[in-house]
């Protein structure tokens, strides 16, 4: 009897932990679900200002409307969701599009930069040490209707594949220590810096390809700016080029020079763009 009773409750048990799990998936699904709706919402009136706004910056007769709007390709620069639970800032200059993109739980965070041929944009990515992941890789998009995201056509160690361009949030992922990287290491200035301007910098070094992502003074949960640069490094020298992306609230952009004075010091001169960091300290 007491056999058949003890199995009678690991039974009971069993269902009881089923049934919490059932409910708990369906909690999640259905959260999930609601997100999306409202990102749905959001992105559908947020591209029909950009329609307006498009129509009107062109002298186009915004009463027109038999327009394939599938044709146009926009400034892609603004904040995109993904399907990764990122939070992309996408810089769309020329033919070249660059970004930073951040998980809001700090496991990862990599910028971008890519080149527009048609509907298609082609380049690499690279994790920087604002998150925990170290990773790389390549990838091709191919461009929305008008601008209103990306879908990944391939690419490796990407997990994202869905980008819908939105309404930047309010409230933005703020700085973080490195999640990787080195220090009194003059060879490897991967890592976390602190800039004289007030700015933190992320920076990775792979051989001698150089990327960074920096970012200054959150005020209403966003930062005054942010910026990627992407270079590389010539012994002791840095010779990069930057562009602010739309985390912060700047649209500058230009070249650096930098002299890498010790393992945890770099000088930074013959800067353009109105850079205005002189040193890095990590």
């Amino acid at each position: 009897m007491k056999t058949k009773k003890n199995r009678f409750n690991l039974g009971v048990f069993i269902l009881l932990i089923a049934s919490m799990l059932l409910f708990t998936n369906c909690e999640k699904e259905s959260i999930v679900n609601e997100e999306l709706s409202t990102l749905n919402v959001e992105q559908e009136e947020f591209l029909t200002k950009a329609k307006k706004n498009y129509l009107k910056e062109n002298g186009i007769n915004i009463d027109i409307i038999d327009i394939d709007w599938c044709s146009i390709i926009p400034n892609l620069s603004g904040y995109y969701y993904a399907n990764d639970g990122g939070h992309y800032y996408v810089r769309h200059i020329g033919n070249k599009v660059y970004w930073f993109g951040e998980h809001p739980s700090g496991i990862w965070a990599n910028v971008f930069k890519g080149s527009i041929n048609g509907k298609t944009i082609t380049g690499s990515f690279y994790d920087v040490p604002k998150g925990k992941i170290a990773g790389s890789g390549s990838l091709t998009l191919s461009i929305g209707c008008f601008g209103s995201g990306f879908t990944k056509i391939s690419g490796s160690n990407f997990g994202g594949s869905v980008w819908t361009k939105t309404v930047r949030p309010s409230h933005l992922p703020r700085p973080r220590q490195a999640g990787f990287g080195v220090v009194n290491d003059s060879n490897n200035i991967t890592g976390r810096w602190v800039g004289d301007d007030g700015g933190i910098y992320y920076i990775r070094q792979i051989g001698n390809m150089v990327v960074w992502f920096g970012e200054r003074n959150f005020v209403n949960g966003r930062p005054t700016w942010s910026n990627v640069a992407w270079g590389s490094r010539f012994y002791s020298q840095l010779w990069l080029d930057w562009v602010d992306v739309p985390k912060g609230n700047t649209n500058n952009g230009g070249i650096l020079r930098g002299f890498i004075e010790g393992p945890n010091y770099i000088s930074l001169g013959h800067n353009t763009g109105g850079f205005g960091g002189s040193e890095l300290r990590r």
